[in-house]
C-alpha cells in the first residue's frame, strides 16, 4: 500500500492511495472477522459488534470469494466487484447455514460465526496466493485519487463541499444510531424439545419399562429484558389416570417437588437472547401410554392457570 499527499503554494491538495504490492484489503477482511469473534466473546452487546456483524455477513465473504475468483486487475471493474461481493455474500452465508443444519452443531451463533470466519480465512489465503503469483502490474489494485483546490473554489462551491461533508458525517451517525438502537419487536419466549444433539427429529416415543431416555430442553428469551421463569416437568399415565408413578433422574440441580402437580420444577432467569439449555433423563416404571409435559410459567404466575408455553411428548412404554 502506498499513499502520497502533495501541496505547494496555491496548488491543489492531491491525495493518492494505492494497494497493489501487498494484499492489504484481504488483511483488513481477516482482521475484521477476528475482531468480530473477539467482540462476540467479550462485548456481545456493543455497537461495534453490530456494525462489523453487518459487514461480516453481507460483504466480506463475497469480497474474498471475488478476490479469489478474479485476482487480475482488468478482469472486472470496481462496480462489478462490489456488486459481486454483496451478491456472493447473500448466496454463501445461507449455504453455510444449510450445511450446518445437517451437522451435530446445528444453526447456532457460535457454529455460524466459526464457519463463516473459517471460510473467510481459507478463501483469503487462496486469493492471496493467486494474486501474489501475478506480475505486479497485473494484480488487482485499489486506487484512490483525490484532488481538492479549496482555496481556488468559488464561495458557492465551498459551501456545497462543506454541506456534502456534513451530510455524509450525519448519514454515518444516523446509520450507527439505527444499528445501535433497533426497534423493539415482539416480546416472547421460545420453548422447544430437542434430541441431545440439538436436532428436532427422532424423538424418543417408544421405550420399554426401566429404559432410560434423554431429551434436551431449550428455552430462549426474546423479551428484551430480564425475565424470571418456572419450568414444570410432569409425567402422567394416560392409560390409567389413577396411576402416575414414574422414576425420574434429573442431571441439573435446583429442582424441587411441586404441588399440586406430581412433578418437579426449577426456577431460572434469562436476559434478552439468552438460552437455558438442559438435558433431561427419564425412565418409566410401568407400561402404558404416558404424556411427558414441559410447562413454562413466568415467576409469580399461578401454576393452576394455563402455562405460558407448553411442549410435550407422547410415550408408548411396553413391558
Amino acid at each position: 500500500m502506498s499513499a502520497t499527499q502533495t501541496e505547494g503554494g496555491g496548488r491543489p491538495r492531491r491525495f493518492h492511495l494505492e494497494i497493489r504490492e501487498r494484499p492489504d484489503d484481504l488483511i483488513v477482511c481477516i482482521l475484521l472477522a477476528l475482531t468480530l469473534v473477539a467482540l462476540v466473546l467479550l462485548w456481545p452487546h456493543s455497537i461495534l459488534r453490530q456494525t462489523i456483524g453487518l459487514i461480516f455477513i453481507l460483504f466480506i465473504p463475497g469480497y474474498v470469494a471475488t478476490a479469489a475468483l478474479f485476482p487480475e486487475n482488468d478482469q472486472i471493474d470496481g462496480i462489478e466487484r462490489i456488486a459481486m461481493s454483496f451478491g456472493l455474500s447473500i448466496a454463501i452465508v445461507p449455504l453455510i447455514g444449510l450445511a450446518l443444519n445437517f451437522t451435530p452443531f446445528g444453526i447456532r451463533l457460535d457454529p455460524i460465526m466459526a464457519s463463516i470466519s473459517a471460510f473467510i480465512l481459507a478463501v483469503s489465503g487462496i486469493a492471496w496466493y493467486r494474486r501474489t503469483r501475478l506480475p505486479l502490474d497485473e494484480r488487482f489494485a485499489i486506487e484512490i485519487n483525490f484532488e481538492l483546490d479549496f482555496k481556488g473554489m468559488p464561495l458557492i462551491d465551498k459551501l456545497l463541499t462543506i454541506g456534502i461533508a456534513v451530510m455524509l458525517v450525519a448519514s454515518v451517525a444516523v446509520l450507527a444510531w439505527a444499528i445501535a438502537t433497533p426497534r423493539v419487536g415482539e416480546r416472547f419466549t421460545q420453548l422447544a424439545i430437542l434430541v441431545p444433539d440439538g436436532m428436532a427429529t427422532d424423538y424418543p416415543r417408544n421405550m420399554t419399562v426401566g429404559e432410560e431416555k434423554q431429551v434436551l430442553l431449550s428455552v430462549k428469551s426474546f423479551e428484551h429484558e430480564l425475565k424470571n421463569y418456572t419450568l414444570v416437568i410432569v409425567l402422567t399415565n394416560k392409560t390409567n389416570r389413577n396411576f402416575s408413578v414414574a422414576q425420574w433422574t434429573i442431571n441439573w440441580s435446583g429442582t424441587h417437588a411441586l404441588v399440586p402437580y406430581e412433578g418437579i420444577a426449577q426456577n431460572f432467569s434469562l436476559e434478552h437472547l439468552q438460552y437455558f439449555n438442559r438435558t433431561f433423563n427419564f425412565s418409566v416404571s410401568q407400561p402404558g401410554q404416558w404424556k411427558l409435559q414441559f410447562l413454562l410459567y413466568f415467576q409469580g404466575q399461578e401454576l393452576t392457570q394455563n402455562s405460558y408455553r407448553e411442549v410435550h411428548l407422547w410415550l408408548r412404554v411396553s413391558p
